[in-house]
């Protein structure tokens, strides 16, 4: 071989490695796959307009059975105890939401308790142990996949995390039965750990091999679904630091209007992964609040969700939940009442009426994004008015922007969240006096400390008198955010000159982060 043929010949193998190394691996029909941080199936791009559907897995005789929770239809009962009938019943719901717009579920499976006995399945109806029903109890999970794959449904599946063999060997059971099935688009193995992890003081490094070890299991019996976690408030990034953690892309649940523009901001700056809406909903009851609200504040909150790129929008949930052991919140949050009947297009009977809101979700389509604006009150998510406390976040002697900084009084009874700005400033404002500090940033370290005093001086220069403050012991879940509202039509829009009130200020000082490596 001459010296020419030895060229062309190393060229050639060159370039024959480099398509071998840059050759995307295929996605089976039907499935649905993440391109240039969207969503697409069979090349087409995807968007999960997605409900939330709780399912009861219930033991009748010697089957388990999937069944529409018991908050469903008739108030805190079943309709039957029949799987055919269950099904059926279930079927009419899916129907009506396909029909509304939907194209996605999210079907909880995760409901998974333990005792002196072992794991058990918890339904208010009543508790099965999972020792020798593991393979009934997956049977049940894929008959709502079939039944939502028959009305054209994708499902995101939500399971107990594998936090010990047993449930490992639980979740593998369930990724080998449906590897081939492009039904289910992912699998959410951890619902908002800022709640529910049972460590409560996690290190980043431990969730994120933690969430490795997730991640390997998917990719082996599972490789062509994806994979999320749901995550709730940006003080996640305490240990769940969505911007470390290996997932395929984000999912984002967040509530309350004063909240919700803050954290789809912050989560679609600073996170760096494709993301979208988990959960949100405005409860109504169109007494307490209108039902005209709600159908403003679904689409708002989609309109704003595309705005800062997010790549889809999951509501909660279907149907009310009427349960005295529950608040406002958690009782008015679904699309369907439980008055008079609604008769869906193929001649089923639904007990409960549909909700204006109910009916916007199939305009989302026609909606485009706009450039979004930073929400008037991002630096005073609450608008707290008695105190501030500035500082000033940095990382290898460079400004951190997008840091979380939390903030509790004395008793942990109430905690306030703010972020910092381009420059690494941060305002805290709060209305009663902040001694318990928490600070971290997406990929940087945290620092935590405790009954921490600082040095109050009177905004305009004059005595410091803390006895008269109003509202110290206000939180957020007690706060009306009507009176807020610039009209009674915009949910996301605020009167001026309510975010940057106080009338005392302290200086925190230089808080200095690191990398995490």
């Amino acid at each position: 071989m001459n010296k020419v043929y030895r060229i062309l010949f190393a060229l050639s193998l060159v370039f024959l490695l480099m398509s071998c190394n840059n050759s995307k691996k295929e996605t089976p029909q039907g499935f649905v796959y993440l391109e240039g941080g969207i969503f697409k199936v069979d090349g087409e791009n995807f968007f999960p307009l997605m409900l939330n559907y709780r399912v009861d897995y219930r033991e009748i005789g010697d089957d388990i059975v999937a069944s529409p929770t018991i908050y469903y239809e008739n108030v805190n009962a079943y309709e039957s105890d029949d799987k055919a009938e269950l099904l059926k019943q279930m079927a009419a719901h899916f129907e009506l939401i396909k029909s509304l717009g939907f194209n996605s579920l999210r079907i909880m499976a995760d409901v998974i308790r333990e005792d002196e006995n072992g794991k058990y399945y918890h339904t208010p109806g009543g508790n099965f142990y999972l020792q020798g029903k593991t393979e009934k109890f997956i049977e049940s999970i894929n008959d709502v996949v079939m039944l939502a794959d028959s009305y054209g449904l994708k499902v995101m599946l939500l399971l107990k995390p594998a936090m010990d063999e047993e449930l490992k060997n639980l979740n593998i059971a369930i990724f080998k039965r449906f590897a081939d099935n492009p039904t289910i688009f992912a699998y959410d193995l951890m619902n908002e750990p800022l709640y529910f992890d049972t460590d409560s003081n996690r290190k980043k490094e431990d969730a994120d091999a933690i969430v490795k070890k997730w991640r390997k299991l998917i990719r082996k019996y599972a490789p062509n679904q994806l994979f999320t976690i749901g995550f709730s408030e940006p003080i996640e990034v305490f240990e769940w630091d969505p911007s470390l953690l290996p997932v395929d892309f984000v999912q984002i649940h967040t509530y309350h209007p004063l909240r919700i523009p803050n954290e789809i901001w912050w989560y679609s700056h600073y996170v760096g992964k494709p993301w979208m809406i988990g959960e949100t909903s405005l409860p109504a009851d169109n007494d307490e609040v209108s039902y005209d609200l709600q159908a403003r504040f679904v689409e708002q909150a989609y309109q704003y969700t595309i705005d800062c790129g997010g790549i889809g929008f999951g509501w909660w949930e279907f149907q009310d939940y009427i349960n005295a052991n529950m608040n406002f919140e958690a009782n008015y949050p679904g699309l369907l009442n439980h008055e008079e009947v609604t008769v869906t297009n193929s001649g089923r009977e639904v007990i409960g009426t549909m909700k204006p809101a109910a009916y916007e979700f199939v305009k989302m389509h026609q909606m485009e994004p706009k450039s979004p604006m930073r929400p008037d009150n991002y630096f005073n998510m609450l608008g707290y008015e008695n105190f501030v406390i500035r500082g000033r976040i940095m990382c290898d002697k460079k400004p951190v922007e997008g840091a979380v900084i939390r903030g509790w009084n004395d008793n942990w009874h109430v905690g306030m969240n703010t972020y910092s700005d381009e420059n690494g400033n941060f305002t805290l404002y709060s209305n009663d006096k902040n001694v318990h500090f928490e600070i971290s940033a997406p990929g940087l370290s945290k620092v935590k400390f405790d009954n921490y005093e600082l040095t109050y001086q009177s905004v305009d220069g004059g005595e410091c008198d803390f006895s008269n403050l109003q509202n110290v012991d206000l939180e957020y879940q007690k706060i009306s955010y009507f009176p807020l509202l610039a009209n009674d039509t915009m949910v996301f829009e605020f009167k001026p000159g309510l975010f940057d009130k106080a009338q005392f200020e302290a200086y925190l000082g230089v808080i200095e982060l690191k990398k995490i490596k």
